[in-house]
């Protein structure tokens, strides 16, 4: 049974309780922004009907919806896509959205950062601070940061949950750290540290076979991380106003020292043009994979690329890997801010079925969920930390086992969209330049200050247009 917007997922219901039990739920159950609405459990006998925002039917089926409706027998599910919905630039992204939720109104909303902000502080989203005390549902174990993060976004009110999180770490070569009698990373660890440590790896040899002290392999040039190298520090890129670039003051120009420094000494790798502009990575492109550089900075997804190749090159020695938190701020050793959620499950405050919305967030965010899954898992952080189980048999705490800064948003979060991707490019192109000796570092520091004023100046204006 197809739907314009959606796809219905089916098990036998009679259409008559249905409708009456549609009915009740929209007389018991109509949410507004403060939370209102029934929040007693849904009886597993119900039947009732749910229409949910995701990427498509076959994805949710496969992660959420068999799993749910084992639990809920007769619930039917109809899934709204939100597969492609951007293609269309003749529209901004928020327009797009907003129309697709006003045309199809879904109970249970599939929301990014932006879009979850946005409904929180605009009243389209239910505060789930009331049925989560009325249904006294266990929040013990959940990732206190990725609830920060939402609350903040929620000017202090919880209006959604995300099953997963991300977060970084500093992954490092056990074998290569022994052998040149290199004492081992640590967590908390500052960035200065770091490139010290990268340092004592030796520089000799031609290209395809030395090792690095420190690497960033991937699509992007690694100096699109100097951005989280200054947050870290609590460096901010504007100031408090967001009106002018401060980019130019002596902290960040010592971060801009310590990156080109490393890069100079040969310890932190910077690649070529050339590789930079691959359409294609590989395993073997991947320096710390092949045992070629001592330390990288990545999220969860490294792993899968480290037991790709265990699995896959036969003829390459695997990775004997260890991990420690992601670099802090010194005068903050025990605070991290690489932390961020994936995305949330809201419901929405049009919804005339709350009840059984809530029973998808419920089960989608719970304990059990989250046991079945791990047995699967492929990288992701599980917002219960719990479930969080070894990789390779190591453990994956350095994850999530810092805790969350005070302030976890983001400066960018109030500016232009693409901004903070402008301002990375900007930073990236000049710190090459002076990594080649084609600029000083004071002219590149000088076109980085000059660059993102405009480059916000002008992202206002046409912002406001």
């Amino acid at each position: 049974m197809q739907k314009i917007g959606g796809t219905v997922l089916k098990k036998k219901i009679g259409y008559g309780l249905m409708s009456a039990a549609l009915m009740l739920g929209a007389i018991g159950c109509s949410g507004n922004g403060e939370g209102g609405g029934d929040w007693e459990p849904l009886d597993k006998n119900t039947e009732t009907k749910l229409k949910v925002m995701y990427w498509s039917m076959e994805q949710f089926q496969r992660e959420y919806g068999m799993l749910f409706q084992n639990e809920f027998p007769n619930v039917e599910i109809e899934v709204v896509s939100r597969q492609g919905i951007f293609n269309d630039t003749s529209k901004s992204r928020e327009q797009i959205f907003n129309e697709l939720v006003d045309k199809e109104q879904p109970d249970v909303l599939f929301l990014f950062e932006n879009e979850y902000e946005s409904m929180a502080r605009n009243g389209k989203l239910l505060d789930l601070d009331v049925p989560i005390q009325m249904s006294s549902y266990d929040m013990e174990g959940y990732n206190p940061a990725i609830l920060s993060l939402l609350r903040n976004e929620g000017d202090g009110k919880l209006y959604g949950l995300s099953p997963f999180f991300t977060s970084e770490a500093l992954f490092y070569n056990i074998d290569l750290f022994n052998k040149y009698n290199v004492e081992l990373p640590r967590d908390s660890m500052t960035w200065d540290e770091v490139f010290e440590l990268a340092k004592r790896f030796p520089t000799d040899g031609d290209e395809k076979n030395r090792i690095y002290g420190f690497t960033i392999d991937g699509f992007m040039s690694p100096l699109f991380s100097t951005l989280k190298i200054g947050a870290a520090q609590n460096l901010r890129v504007f100031n408090a106003e967001a009106t002018e670039a401060q980019l130019n003051s002596d902290a960040w120009r010592k971060v801009f020292e310590t990156i080109v420094g490393a890069i100079k000494s040969g310890a932190f790798y910077l690649p070529t043009e050339e590789e930079q502009n691959k359409q294609m990575r590989m395993l073997e492109d991947d320096r710390f994979v092949m045992g070629r550089s001592a330390m990288t900075f990545q999220s969860p997804s490294q792993v899968g690329a480290i037991l790709n190749a265990k699995n896959s090159l036969k003829d390459v020695t695997p990775v004997n890997w260890g991990l420690v938190t992601a670099p802090v701020d010194p005068n903050n050793r025990t605070q991290s801010g690489s932390y961020n959620y994936s995305a949330v499950f809201a419901i929405n405050s049009q919804s005339g079925n709350a009840q059984a919305a809530w029973e998808f967030i419920k089960y989608a965010n719970s304990a059990d969920y989250a046991q079945i899954r791990a047995n699967s898992s492929n990288g992701e952080l599980f917002s219960r930390t719990e479930f969080n189980r070894p990789q390779d048999e190591r453990d994956m705490a350095a994850f999530f086992k810092l805790e969350p800064k005070a302030e976890l948003r983001s400066e960018f979060k109030n500016l232009p969209d693409g901004l903070d991707w402008m301002v990375m490019e900007i930073m990236a192109r000049e710190l090459t330049a002076a990594a080649n000796d084609k600029k000083t570092l004071d002219e590149a520091i000088q076109t980085i200050q000059e660059e993102a004023q405009a480059t916000l100046v002008n992202m206002k204006a046409n912002q406001e247009k």
